[in-house]
């Protein structure tokens, strides 16, 4: 019995010291960042490395003064003359605590990444704006979900772009629960829009779908995530949600609803831009990684969608029209 208590231990110790090891990242584990990093927290910080030293703080920008606490700021710079050491020594770009370095610009973090969030952020405002103008929010209940559809989107790419921008723990879990939160309702429209005539099977979908989010959020809140078990959900909803989509879109396609190609389009295209997250290679430029560049492919599909969503409002009204008119005659 000692015996085997000693061995759990010993094995126990081995692990605790492996631990830190492995989640960690080439760069971040070279002496020579950590030597850098240790002189800089030494002679420009104070308060545990949150604050910086009036000499430290004279040197910096507004912007890495506002978004940045020392001890980022030394990583940040120790970094760089890490990563130049790497390519004298004729080395390839290594990562630093689990990410590719990146040039940060006016303090952003991810630059590009935010940059790409803000395009599609723009791109939905302005569509939003479009359907806004030809169907009042308060014209059909169905209108009403576009809108509030509109809205769900724009929330995740502005906590895209703010996570890009700043990456703590807080921005993270928000990027993740609303990027989940978009996944879902792009599957919770076509839902709603393929059953629509079957409204106590809708309304209990949606439901269900609202309380395992709402389950699946506070599991992201959580200390210990499994990001590949995240992933999954997103990949589930989101084959899901294409699935239902093409398959109905094939049907009104050879219906004569001639619109309904731009679904067809956007599923397609979607997925292969979401390809680019299967790659990893060093940013490009210092910015541009796979992901940034995904989010780059994502803009353009933005109003390709909301088109189709336009141009189905017209043919669901017209259509209503017509049976009102049919049946006054009647």
């Amino acid at each position: 019995m000692f015996v085997n208590v000693y061995k759990i231990s010993f094995i126990f110790i081995i692990l605790i010291n492996i631990f830190p090891y492995i989640l960690t990242s080439e760069g971040d584990r070279s002496p020579f960042y950590q030597n850098s990093v240790k002189s800089c927290l030494k002679a420009n910080c104070t308060d545990g490395g949150r604050s910086f030293t009036p000499s430290a703080a004279k040197q910096l920008e507004i912007s890495s003064r506002l978004l940045w606490n020392c001890r980022d700021e030394c990583r940040y710079h120790s970094m760089w003359r890490t990563v130049q050491g790497f390519q004298e020594r004729g080395y390839q770009t290594p990562k630093f605590h689990g990410k590719w370095p990146f040039k940060r610009i006016l303090g952003v973090q991810e630059p590009a990444s935010a940059f790409a969030s803000f395009l599609n952020l723009a791109a939905h405002v302005y569509m939003h704006v479009e359907m806004t103008r030809q169907f009042p929010v308060d014209s059909t209940p169905i209108v009403l979900f576009w809108h509030f559809f509109a809205a769900v989107c724009m929330n995740a790419w502005i906590w895209s772009i703010i996570f890009h921008t700043r990456d703590n723990p807080f921005t993270e879990f928000m990027d993740y629960a609303c990027a989940l939160s978009m996944v879902m309702i792009l599957y919770a429209a076509a839902v709603v829009r393929v059953f629509h005539k079957r409204r106590k099977t809708v309304a209990v979908i949606l439901v269900l779908s609202v309380l395992y989010y709402v389950e699946h959020v506070q599991y992201l809140y959580s200390e210990s995530v499994d990001y590949e078990y995240n992933m999954m959900v997103n990949i589930f909803f989101g084959v899901v949600g294409s699935l239902i989509w093409l398959t109905w879109a094939c049907v009104q396609c050879l219906g004569g609803r001639g619109y309904a190609w731009r679904v067809v389009a956007f599923v397609a295209l979607s997925g292969a831009a979401l390809a680019l997250e299967l790659l990893d290679f060093p940013p490009l430029y210092h910015a541009w990684d796979a992901h940034a560049l995904w989010h780059l492919t994502t803009a353009p599909l933005v109003p390709l969608f909301y088109r189709f969503v336009i141009d189905d409002l017209k043919y669901t009204q017209k259509a209503q029209r017509s049976e009102k008119s049919d049946y006054k005659l009647t």
